[in-house]
């Protein structure tokens, strides 16, 4: 695995973390552990999220947009891998 599929590996990950403990937090929304891991998890995504941005383009459409360019369209998509195969699963 190279590093830009351990990124994205890595967020999906932190992502997935955030969205379950959300699900709980539905039904729980005062659990102060469940705050705190969510909101860890919901930081390091973001974190992810920036490292592959700086290092491979944008990672998500709104996140593709300058003020001279639309980047999204540039490079791989980001489940593609770099010879340009379709990923599944991510």
């Amino acid at each position: 695995m190279n590093d830009r599929e351990q990124l994205l590996q890595e967020y999906s990950e932190m992502g997935f973390a955030a969205f379950d403990i959300m699900l709980f937090l539905d039904t729980h929304p005062f659990n102060s552990e469940a705050l705190m891991a969510h909101a860890h998890y919901c930081r390091a995504a973001a974190a992810l999220k920036n490292e592959y941005e700086m290092k491979y383009g944008p990672l998500t459409a709104c996140s593709g947009a300058t003020a001279n360019s639309w980047e999204w369209v540039e490079g791989p998509w980001p489940w593609e891998s770099k010879e340009g195969s379709r990923r599944v699963g991510l």
